[in-house]
């Protein structure tokens, strides 16, 4: 295998040919992978402003070279598909590179994108769905999350700088392999090969190393019960109380399974040289905890958690911390998951090990209890519904004279549909877990753990101050009628506004694609200034968007068609009640639903007030 010239810029990488074999499997990507992409290119793009010649390593790729010239793609097709997608986006290739063997609906996608540069000549086939939802979401998705102006790749300032730097400074290590190689093996040991070990798995390494006497024994019972609190705590979509047993419940959670109580690990005067070496410890930790075979849990729920456990520490981290050294500069700790040791070895010094798994099982308990989680797969926007769950105990009697208790779990607030409601909207729209900055303000909110036992008063105001906060320092109102960048925050906080003022069925999904009501197609000279005006758009999910496609207003909005629902998101329900009751949709209601979104906006803070 040649080991020279692998590393090749976008630029090099695209001077050539290459082929998807049949046995890899279709394109897949969707929003998360689709927005990291965009979002480290960006942060990487605004490093090399001060460093010209900083190149940012994007990933490998594994080829064969055929016969006929062409690289067949071994592995990395996800990146690659996605990269060929940008560059025609940021025009830097004219003409498809990339084809795919046997699936002949996929190379008439690029060659018709390649041709037009627009998915809507694009005929629709399920198919290539993925493929115009990946262009969409490059074209749509923000690049910069951590910055107060939302920013799109139409938007980046210097974007020539920009389209420069993606062609001649972004990466690829391209690896070719002899010509003689058994593909289908060599693919097979691929995917087979087993998984490295989690930056996560090497912290608890690190910290439970740290548990023993001055002479390097260990002490045994500390390293069990930490490790115990870890695996526990490492199940996200698990409630944390169904991962112990009924006495380790008391022990932790009280006597109703319903507080918290800090974890007294026990002095041991007797050392055991028998404790977990570091090697052990990250052997023992690839072990998957299962929950506690107990009868005395009674919950059939499953749960989905919106973050996972890497970027859970790495909130624990920022909250206990703030800020670390990077390079000998004191800098805010950041909330992406790559980060986790590099934090951790500048922190190290200062981490107390049962200090911070104390902590960790606070801020867990936190977040099972004011945290949303869905309970089903946030792929599909009707299978699953968002809850707020807080374990308690349940006595009863199995028997005559003897009494059983059950862990059961039941809603965190007596009424609490609106903190739902908020909650899931800051999910939704900022669902990327490396720039969740919400869920770090709720949880440093609760570093006061007298709050732990918070009326649901003031944990409505606290979050609707985030988002109030958010409109007010984020929201450039002079792009409120500029269509597809109309940001998707500004549709979520109007159904919110007109939700709380009139609640219904409705609930926030993953939606993610800007509709024209009065679709583009319609464009005339009377209509064209108001197409992409407010008034006239809404937010939906991107298989609507795709089924809508060019349909009229009238046909969207029928109450007897397949769109119309009782529960659509407030905003789209008024436009199309107004389109019902006017029989039409026109320059007029799209100028008066823009002045009634104006007033509701306008009256944000009157309409979110709560009496305290």
């Amino acid at each position: 295998m040649s080991t020279k010239n692998l590393n090749k810029s976008l630029k090099q990488i695209f001077q050539s040919k290459y082929i998807v074999p049949l046995y890899q499997r279709n394109y897949a990507w969707g929003q998360d992978e689709i927005e990291q992409l965009l979002q480290d290119l960006y942060e990487n793009f605004k490093k090399s402003k001060t460093n010209p010649i900083l190149n940012y390593f994007i990933g490998s790729l594994v080829v064969l070279k055929r016969n006929d010239g062409l690289y067949e793609v071994i592995d990395g097709q996800q990146r690659l598909t996605t990269l060929s997608l940008l560059l025609k986006i940021l025009n830097l290739v004219k003409e498809p590179k990339l084809f795919y063997e046997s699936r002949p609906e996929v190379e008439s996608f690029f060659d018709s994108y390649y041709r037009n540069g627009k998915t809507t000549e694009v005929t629709f086939d399920y198919k290539v769905s993925h493929l115009i939802n990946a262009v969409d979401l490059l074209q749509q998705s923000i690049v910069n999350p951590d910055e107060d102006i939302e920013k799109r790749l139409y938007d980046i300032e210097g974007l020539e700088q920009f389209r420069k730097f993606v062609f001649e400074n972004v990466v690829l290590v391209r690896i070719e392999i002899p010509q003689d190689t058994d593909v289908a093996n060599y693919f097979e040991i691929m995917n087979n090969r087993g998984e490295q070990l989690q930056k996560h798995e090497i912290l608890k390494s690190y910290l439970i190393e740290t548990l023993k006497d001055k002479d390097g024994n260990y002490f045994e019972k500390q390293q069990d019960e930490f490790s115990k609190i870890w695996d526990a705590c490492s199940q996200m979509d698990t409630h944390i109380q169904k991962l112990f047993s009924s006495e380790e419940r008391r022990k932790y959670f009280g006597e109703n399974y319903d507080h918290i109580r800090k974890v007294d690990f026990e002095d041991e005067e007797s050392y055991f040289k028998s404790g977990f070496s570091i090697n052990q410890a990250l052997e023992n930790t690839t072990k998957k905890l299962t929950s506690v075979e107990i009868e005395d849990i009674d919950d059939s729920g499953k749960d989905q958690s919106i973050i996972d456990f890497p970027n859970f520490l790495m909130h624990i981290f920022k909250v206990k911390y703030q800020t670390y050294y990077d390079n000998g500069n004191e800098t805010e700790i950041p909330l992406n998951e790559k980060d986790l040791i590099t934090v951790y070895e500048s922190l190290k010094n200062i981490i107390d090990a049962k200090d911070f798994v104390n902590d960790l099982l606070y801020y867990r308990t936190v977040f099972d209890r004011f945290i949303v989680k869905s309970t089903d797969d946030d792929r599909d926007e009707e299978s699953y519904k968002w809850t707020l769950k807080k374990p308690t105990r349940y006595d009863y009697s199995k028997v005559e004279n003897k009494i059983s208790t059950s862990l059961k779990y039941k809603n965190s607030y007596n009424d609490q549909e609106r903190l739902i409601k908020s909650i899931s909207l800051l999910q939704v729209t900022f669902r990327n877990r490396k720039y969740k900055n919400w869920l770090q303000e709720i949880l440093n909110f609760f570093s006061d753990r007298e709050r732990f036992n918070i009326e649901n008063i003031k944990l409505q105001s606290f979050v609707d101050k985030i988002i109030l906060n958010h409109f007010d320092g984020k929201i450039d109102s002079a792009k409120f009628d500029e269509g597809v960048k109309v940001p998707h925050f500004l549709f979520n906080f109007i159904d919110y506004l007109y939700w709380v003022q009139s609640p219904s069925d409705f609930k926030f999904t993953y939606r993610n694609s800007v509709e024209h009501h009065l679709p583009q197609s319609y464009k005339n000279e009377i209509n064209e200034s108001l197409l992409d005006n407010l008034g006239n758009l809404c937010l939906v999910s991107k298989s609507s968007n795709s089924k809508m496609n060019n349909e009229h207003p009238t046909g969207k909005a029928a109450i007897d068609g397949k769109y119309y629902k009782t529960n659509l998101p407030p905003k789209q329900k008024i436009i199309y009640d107004i389109t019902n009751r006017h029989k039409q949709w026109g320059n007029e209601e799209i100028s008066n639903h823009r002045i009634e979104v104006a007033d509701l906006l306008e009256n944000r803070e009157r309409i979110l007030i709560i009496s305290n």
